[in-house]
């Protein structure tokens, strides 16, 4: 495979080599999602003002086009930041779509959009919750976040634009340059005909901006509206062929279907499976007392889960065999399974993977680990809660 010769004219490392060809099969398969690409300039974030100011820059300096889309837009001091940059960027003869999800942004009002409005930014709300302006099923949104500049530096990941208020969420984004730009801009360009039935301008002309030294990166979509699941397909198959551990961050835990089976089988095979998922700090904490009530099915097979304590969990992210990574909006929930616009951005780099497996071990010195011993001893109001909470969570 040519991306796979690629990665093994690069490195000297005898374990990595061995790894990618016991990789190979997955790698094949992985490539027949489609939207992958090689010469790609990655860069991984986690502190949310950090990826903030980058974007600001990133604005500051666009020249020609900026396209943003997200689930959260919110009138508040990070709203605002972005809102004001991407005006300035409107004087300066920037074209800028913005696409946000009506739901995911329901604090928004008139009056914080005016400026946008007034300097022609165009705007689009994803399927408006009104029934009149309805553009499909109530709980089919836009959960998305991805902005692209000048068709050359995007971001994926898994922050909203909006500020949790208490304490700062723990975000993973990407910063990326390179040929997957173009693989983001189809992405976009999805979601906005989605959104108003429109298509974007120049699209028809592919990014070429390639990086000698770059890594392999594979940008993954799910949209069950169009039978889109190229997300759900990269997890089943990274469960199924890994030969030694998947970690995965999703905030929101509550899988079903051929994901939940894909999770089991793979830690019944013995591969070191960790779910890494919000504690009490959850800003839904609904869907933490849903998850709680499944909890057991999982430990049952050998899954280790963990809370993660004193902070919001919000970063959506796996890493495979220190090989294979993704990052991006798709949640281990059956929302993001079956119901959302999701995007993830797959990079097969040894340096990203275990950037990415770093920061999933830091998080879980500060989290909590669940033993089934411990839950099987739940009083009998708490399994209440928590199978109710889940009744509720699966609708």
């Amino acid at each position: 495979m040519f991306y796979i010769s690629k990665i093994l004219r690069r490195t000297k490392s005898t374990t990595w080599k061995k790894r990618i060809h016991s990789f190979g099969y997955l790698f094949k398969k992985l490539n027949q999602l489609g939207g992958m690409s090689h010469g790609n300039q990655i860069d991984v974030y986690k502190n949310q003002e950090r990826i903030l100011c980058n974007m600001i820059n990133t604005i500051n300096n666009a020249k020609f086009r900026i396209l943003i889309e997200t689930y959260t837009f919110s009138p508040d001091l990070v709203g605002a930041r972005i809102r004001d940059a991407l005006v300035e960027a409107s004087k300066r003869g920037v074209e800028i779509l913005f696409i946000y999800d009506h739901f995911g942004s329901s604090k928004m009002n008139n009056k914080f959009l005016k400026p946008l409005s007034e300097d022609e930014i165009r705007l689009f709300a994803f399927n408006p919750i009104w029934p009149w302006n309805r553009t499909g099923p109530l709980l089919f949104r836009d959960h998305r976040k991805i902005m692209i500049a000048d068709d050359e530096i995007s971001f994926c990941g898994s922050m909203n634009i909006s500020l949790n208020p208490g304490r700062p969420f723990r975000e993973t984004v990407l910063r990326i340059e390179g040929p997957a730009v173009w693989n983001l801009l189809k992405v976009f360009v999805e979601s906005l005909f989605e959104t108003a039935q429109k298509v974007l301008n120049h699209c028809e002309i592919e990014y070429q901006k390639y990086f000698f030294d770059g890594v392999i990166t594979q940008v993954l979509s799910s949209n069950r509206h169009r039978d889109i699941t190229s997300i759900q397909k990269s997890i089943r198959l990274s469960l199924k062929y890994a030969k030694r551990a998947c970690y995965f961050t999703s905030p929101y835990f509550l899988p079903h279907g051929t994901l939940k089976k894909a999770i089991i089988d793979a830690a019944k095979r013995g591969i070191d499976v960790r779910i890494l998922t919000a504690g009490e700090a959850s800003d839904v904490p609904l869907m933490r007392l849903a998850s709680c009530h499944i909890y057991g099915q999982f430990l049952e097979a050998g899954v280790r889960i963990y809370e993660l304590q004193n902070q919001t969990l919000h970063a959506k992210t796996a890493a495979i065999d220190g090989v294979y990574a993704w990052v991006g909006s798709f949640n281990l929930d059956h929302w993001s399974d079956f119901r959302n616009l999701e995007v993830s951005v797959g990079v097969i780099d040894r340096c990203i993977a275990k950037k990415i497996e770093k920061h999933f071990k830091l998080d879980l010195k500060n989290s909590k680990e669940i033993f089934l011993n411990e839950w099987k001893k739940r009083s009998i109001l708490t399994r209440l809660v928590h199978l109710l909470s889940y009744q509720i969570m699966k609708l």
